[in-house]
């Protein structure tokens, strides 16, 4: 990403991305008080950079495409950053971070069957130099994700007019017994809007040879399913929220659903998933500084309802969010490999 200043009409941009991802520009400009034409400008200049960036994405749970789980990874000195960049380029990985603490890399990792899993787990990780030891948990709910991400930019207030024009769904809900088919058009449209999640109706429709009207309506539908879902995708540090970290939970099991409801209201809180294995609540918080870490570990973690357990680790690197590669190290990456 290029290195890039914002001010607070940036940050209140951003806001309303991450409220309303697909808000047009005099929606935007509403919300934050400023002008379309400034909106535009703004954030022209945001995605420009690489500061911010708005993507589609299959809800793979509400879809029965796949499962997810996060795989931590205790290394070799000086190991986690040289296997964490070919980590990223698994298509299976949608998250790869570099951590300081118990363990020294973490990975969302999306997988369609057992199958799928127990060759990534027992043959594909193994083959990477430097792994000590490998600790594995399966998402079974989720209770906040980043497509509803609300970091405290702008009012409640608006967030929630914001979030009101909204098709596709924000908040988390409980996977359907069976999913809803797409069909060879729907597929097309979803690819689309994966690159591109601001994509305008006319230029979807084109590139999927329909009218606007049906790409419009298709979509509507996909994300009213809940098949579909947009996210605005900022790096933390961007906002001034420099401590990025994770945090591994053990809660008694008949407390897991409040305590991973508290956790999901909370603005620190970019995810929260219930999970199998070693921890059974594992999460993603960006804060400000290490004074509001320690907050919030004092204040909120340690008086959550049942907790038994707690472990953080701080990420020094994203190597991939949301399904991309940090540009910068994917050209690190060419340059070794062609010396």
């Amino acid at each position: 990403m290029d290195s890039v200043k914002i001010d607070e009409l940036d940050r209140l941009v951003i806001g309303a991305l991450l409220a309303q991802p697909r808000a047009t520009h005099a929606v935007i400009g509403q919300a934050v008080r400023s002008s379309e034409a400034t909106v535009s400008r703004r954030l022209a200049r945001l995605r420009r950079a690489g500061a911010v960036r708005v993507v589609g994405a299959i809800d793979s749970q509400i879809s029965h495409r796949a499962r997810s789980v996060f795989v931590r990874l205790r290394c070799a000195p000086g190991a986690a950053d040289e296997l964490a960049l070919p980590l990223a380029q698994w298509d299976e990985t949608g998250s790869v971070k570099v951590l300081t603490g118990s363990v020294d890399c973490v990975a969302e990792i999306a997988y369609t069957s057992n199958e799928h899993l127990y060759r990534l787990m027992m043959h594909e990780l193994p083959r990477f130099d430097g792994v000590m030891a490998t600790f594995s948990n399966q998402v079974i709910r989720r209770f906040s994700t980043p497509h509803g991400w609300n970091p405290g930019l702008l009012p409640d207030t608006v967030v929630a007019e914001l979030r009101a024009e909204r098709r596709d769904r924000w908040s988390e809900h409980p996977e359907p017994d069976e999913a809803a088919p797409l069909s060879e058009l729907d597929e097309h449209l979803v690819a689309v809007l994966i690159d591109d999640g601001r994509i305008s109706w006319q230029d979807l429709a084109a590139r999927c040879g329909v009218t606007p009207s049906t790409a419009r309506r298709r979509t509507e539908t996909l994300m009213a399913q809940g098949v579909l879902r947009m996210r605005t995708v900022v790096e933390p540090e961007v906002l001034g929220l420099t401590v990025n970290a994770f945090v591994w939970l053990t809660i008694n099991p008949t407390k897991i659903g409040l305590a991973g409801e508290i956790l999901a209201r909370h603005r620190s809180v970019v995810m929260i998933a219930a999970t199998t294995g070693d921890r059974n609540l594992c999460g993603e918080i960006a804060v400000a500084s290490d004074s509001a870490l320690y907050e919030f570990l004092s204040e909120t973690v340690g008086h959550l309802p049942g907790l038994i357990h707690a472990d953080v680790a701080v990420a020094l690197r994203t190597v991939k969010r949301a399904g991309m590669i940090d540009p910068d190290l994917r050209t690190t990456a060419g340059s070794r490999s062609g010396s």
